[in-house]
């Protein structure tokens, strides 16, 4: 934790009403509340003084993502589905399960963040109930994602195998189709993905984010993001070559079956009150 005097310091650089609300929020509103219960590594009240989403940012953006977050997860999602989101003994939530190739499955839930630096949800992948894969996000009542975190769990040689038997269709991606399944769900205008250099781990870290984002036909934004298309980019079959034909359509029907259950699972997570 920093010194007494270095917090002083940035309390009254703060926006006092912002941060006023903040201190409200982490008393009463329901995202800190079960943020207390979990065995993190700092109360949520002291989270806007840590590294947070990225090394670039400031300490009044910290203050406006987090207040924003605390009103989406209050204002949009039901209190049953809080206690799946942050329970220590479930995944979360199901977002979809689909199969592939040799009776092989993978499932994929919203949880609560593993990583409270890289952000404050996350989600995670199970091939055959092996945690493989996870991404770290926080989303705002505002309408934004800050991608701030990929964490792959095991061996190239399990990601080689989940890569075959789902047809050519890679974890990363996989994964990345859920944010964007949650995202066409909730609105969001923007998505932003965190850059190598600014990540909060200072390059201690073997995933190139600069390139997948890339990759996904995102653009530098400034100095910390990238900003990424509101759609996956996708690709035409008059495009494939006709030996690849079999497996590109075998993953348009995985990217459907997942954009059907996601939508589905997330409409019954959603606070209609």
């Amino acid at each position: 934790m920093k010194s007494r005097l270095t917090l002083f310091f940035i309390k009254i650089s703060l926006n006092k009403s912002n941060y006023s609300d903040f201190k409200k929020k982490c008393k009463l509103s329901a995202y800190p509340l079960a943020y207390d219960k979990l065995d993190m590594p700092y109360p949520m009240d002291q989270k806007l003084f840590h590294k947070y989403l990225n090394e670039k940012i400031s300490y009044n953006k910290k203050l406006s993502i987090l207040n924003s977050h605390i009103d989406f997860i209050d204002q949009k999602i039901n209190s049953n589905a809080i206690d799946k989101l942050y329970s220590p003994i479930h995944r979360g939530v199901l977002l979809a399960e689909v199969e592939g190739k040799n009776e092989t499955k993978i499932s994929l839930y919203l949880t609560s963040a593993l990583y409270p630096r890289e952000g404050d949800l996350r989600i995670t992948m199970y091939f055959d109930e092996q945690l493989v894969f996870s991404v770290h996000f926080t989303i705002t009542l505002s309408g934004e994602i800050y991608i701030a975190g990929v964490q792959g769990h095991t061996s190239n040689e399990v990601f080689k195998k989940l890569t075959k038997d789902f047809f050519g269709f890679r974890p990363k991606n996989l994964i990345m189709a859920f944010i964007y399944e949650i995202a066409y769900f909730f609105k969001v205008g923007n998505i932003y993905a965190v850059k190598n250099k600014a990540h909060v781990k200072l390059g201690k870290f073997d995933f190139d984010y600069d390139n997948f984002w890339q990759e996904l036909n995102g653009v530098s934004y400034n100095k910390a993001w990238f900003k990424l298309p509101y759609n996956q980019p996708s690709k035409s079959i008059e495009n494939i070559k006709s030996s690849k034909r079999s497996e590109f359509k075998k993953r348009e029907t995985i990217r459907e079956n997942i954009s059907i259950q996601c939508q589905k699972n997330l409409s019954k997570i959603v606070n209609h009150h």
